[in-house]
């Protein structure tokens, strides 16, 4: 394995072939790290096990200093979209660098770092004429790692607030407020982004793959933490890893089942990607809500990747360094 590293509030790139047919850029979420949300043990699985199964992807991990949103004496109202802001700045800035602008863009997002993720296109959207408009539209797939999409009320997203801040083992209580005056931000990019892909649907040429990854597993006596209803959006497809919300982006090596199921998503993913634009972002054949349940064993949290049930309807606001 590589050495150790730590945490950056950059965008770091951990791996880089010589030709690279993709970049595959991670998002943590808040309380997490670039390096750390994606380490167990001593394996950070974008640096240490992606790169020998997608040899051909160019791997990048985006560091924000996420706590600044719980932790300070207010919540910024633009704190979400400063996030995104800079996420869409360093992209432009790295991919000029590297000659790559227009490589397509594959997203993997945890927790609250999808909807960081979300906010981002939304604003690349409204850049005309710009370069992160350009990066945006570079964007053709993103998996979602237990992202919030579908809270009903200011009430659910306030509660969701108290969950994620329940896990910080340095609380400060009086963050609570701050997270209802945030969950109006969040609630809005969760309202607007599915308007967003609909919008993509309808250019073959930038039309985005996505999938939602939910937990199965519980978190303490909190449940859990982003419900599967909550999760996905109506029409994509939706698998559960067997894990709980801070370990389901944590794989223990290559024989993780978890990680399995993760990598077939991303390894079919840069293959298509491979392809001209027009077979790459081919129509999808099956229509409505697609939700596949991968069910469990007890290795590792491992799962039985070949039991799946198809068909039918069916922020991280912050934790501690166990969560990352």
């Amino acid at each position: 394995m590589a050495a150790a590293q730590s945490d950056t509030l950059s965008l770091l790139q951990l791996h880089c072939p010589q030709d690279p047919a993709v970049d595959v850029c991670f998002v943590h979420g808040v309380g997490g790290g670039n390096v750390s949300t994606w380490t167990l043990k001593d394996v950070c699985w974008p640096r240490d096990l992606l790169p020998k199964d997608i040899p051909d992807a160019r791997i990048l991990s985006f560091g924000y200093d996420a706590k600044i949103l719980l932790l300070g004496s207010k919540v910024s109202q633009n704190s979400m979209l400063q996030h995104a802001v800079n996420l869409l700045a360093a992209l432009v800035g790295n991919r000029e660098k590297s000659d790559a602008k227009q490589r397509p863009i594959v997203f993997v997002a945890h927790s609250l770092g999808g909807l960081v993720c979300a906010q981002a296109l939304l604003q690349a959207r409204k850049l005309v004429d710009e370069p992160e408009r350009a990066v945006g539209e570079s964007v053709l797939r993103i998996a979602f790692l237990a992202t919030p999409f579908q809270g009903s009320d200011m009430a659910w997203w306030a509660d969701m607030g108290r969950k994620l801040a329940s896990l910080l083992q340095d609380t400060n209580r009086t963050i609570l407020n701050d997270l209802k005056q945030e969950s109006y931000q969040l609630k809005a990019i969760a309202e607007e982004f599915p308007e967003w892909l609909r919008e993509r649907e309808g250019k073959p040429e930038t039309k985005v793959e996505i999938v939602f990854f939910t937990e199965e597993l519980s978190t303490g006596n909190m449940g859990k933490i982003v419900t599967d209803e909550s999760a996905h959006i109506k029409g994509y497809k939706a698998l559960t890893l067997h894990a709980n919300h801070q370990d389901m982006c944590k794989f223990s090596g290559k024989d993780d089942d978890k990680y399995q199921a993760v990598l077939d998503v991303l390894r079919r993913w840069v293959n298509k990607l491979k392809e001209t634009p027009d077979e790459a972002n081919k129509p999808r054949e099956a229509t409505g809500n697609v939700n596949t349940t991968i069910s469990g064993g007890t290795n590792n949290g491992g799962l039985n990747t070949g039991q799946f049930n198809a068909g039918g309807g069916s922020t991280s606001f912050g934790y501690n360094a166990a969560t990352k």
